[in-house]
C-alpha cells in the first residue's frame, strides 16, 4: 500500500503498539480503511486514510450526529490525525466494528429478506424523522435555508458548472451534460412538491455501508456517512437499489412505512445523476460514462 511505513508510523505514535500488518477492508472515492495487527493480533480499531482534504472532518461530524439518532451501532472515533500535523494524509481512528459487508448478502427465504430489509429501512426512518426546525443545509450550518429547493437548486447549479468543466476535459458525455442543463432548467417542474421537513439523511445509505450479520439475519452496525446533511429525505433513497437493495425490497419496504412523493421518480433520478457527477467531481475518480449515461437516460424520461 502507498505509504505504509508513515501509517505504521503514526500508529504506533498514537497508540503505543507496533503494528505489523494492515489489512486492507474496502475504500471508495474519498479514502481506503485498514485493520491494523499487532504482534498479538487483531487490533480493536481501524484507520481510514482519506484522499481529499476535508473529508475527515466531515465524517467525523456525521458520525456523531447519526449515532446519537441510529438504531444500530456506528463507528466511535478514536483519533484523529491531519496532513497539516506532519503526515502525507488525513487519518481517523475508529473501533472496529464486526459484521459482513451487507452488499454481499442473499437469501432465499423471502422472510429472511423480508426481516432484513425492515431492519434496514426502520434505521433510515430513524434517522429521516429526526428533524431540524432551523430548515436545511450543512449538519452545522451557521444559517440553515428555510426551503429545500431554494438550498438545492444552488447545489445542483455548482454541480452542473462541474459537469461542464469535466466536458471540456473531455470526461463527462455530451447528451449527459445536456441532460442536466435541462434538468436544471426544469428545476421548478422536477421540484414541484414543497418539502416540509429538514430531515438528516446519510447521504451514502446502500447495502456496502451496511454491516450485516448473515447467519443471523440481522444488521451489526452502519458505517460510512457521505454528504450526511438536513434535507428532503428522498435523496437517501436512490441508494436503496444499490447493491443487493432492489433483491431485498428495500425501496418497497420504505414505501410500505413511509408514502413517497407524487414526484418520487423524477426527484430520484435527478438526485442520483447529479450526485454521482459531484462524486465524480471532488474525488478525482474517472468517470465510469456507460454508468452516468444510463442514470442521465433514466433522468431524461421525466424531463
Amino acid at each position: 500500500m502507498q505509504y505504509e511505513k508513515e501509517l505504521f508510523s503514526l500508529y504506533r505514535d498514537k497508540t503505543g503498539s507496533k503494528p505489523v500488518k494492515a489489512e486492507r477492508l474496502g475504500g471508495g472515492y474519498y479514502a481506503d480503511v485498514y485493520r491494523m495487527y499487532s504482534e498479538v493480533g487483531a487490533c480493536s480499531d481501524v484507520v481510514k486514510v482519506y484522499k481529499n482534504k476535508g473529508m475527515m472532518a466531515q465524517e467525523c461530524t456525521s458520525l456523531a450526529v447519526l449515532r446519537a439518532h441510529a438504531l444500530f451501532p456506528m463507528p466511535r472515533v478514536l483519533w484523529t490525525q491531519t496532513a497539516e500535523e506532519g503526515c502525507p494524509f488525513d487519518a481517523m481512528a475508529m473501533e472496529y466494528l464486526a459484521g459482513a459487508n451487507g452488499g454481499g448478502v442473499r437469501y432465499f427465504s423471502k422472510h429472511r429478506r423480508e426481516q432484513l430489509a425492515e431492519q434496514v429501512v426502520d434505521n433510515l426512518l430513524a434517522w429521516h424523522n429526526t428533524v431540524n426546525p432551523s430548515g436545511f443545509g450543512a449538519l452545522h450550518a451557521k444559517a440553515f435555508s428555510p426551503a429545500w429547493q431554494i438550498y438545492y437548486f444552488e447545489r445542483a447549479q455548482n454541480i452542473l458548472h462541474a459537469a461542464e468543466e469535466m466536458h471540456q476535459n473531455g470526461q463527462c458525455p455530451n447528451d449527459v451534460l445536456q441532460t442536466m442543463h435541462t434538468a436544471v432548467a426544469r428545476f421548478d417542474t422536477v421540484f414541484s412538491q414543497p418539502i416540509r421537513q429538514a430531515s438528516l439523511i446519510h447521504g451514502d445509505y446502500n447495502m456496502w455501508n451496511v454491516l450485516v450479520d448473515k447467519k443471523a439475519c440481522a444488521v451489526t452496525a452502519v458505517i460510512d456517512p457521505c454528504n450526511c446533511m438536513w434535507a428532503d429525505s428522498e435523496m437517501d433513497l436512490y441508494q436503496l437499489n444499490n447493491a443487493n437493495g432492489k433483491h431485498l425490497g428495500l425501496l418497497e419496504m420504505y414505501a410500505k412505512k413511509r408514502p413517497l412523493s407524487e414526484n418520487f421518480g423524477a426527484k430520484c433520478a435527478f438526485y442520483e445523476l447529479f450526485t454521482e457527477i459531484e462524486h465524480y467531481y471532488h474525488s478525482g475518480h474517472p468517470m465510469d460514462k456507460r454508468r452516468v449515461q444510463t442514470q442521465a437516460d433514466a433522468l431524461k424520461k421525466y424531463l
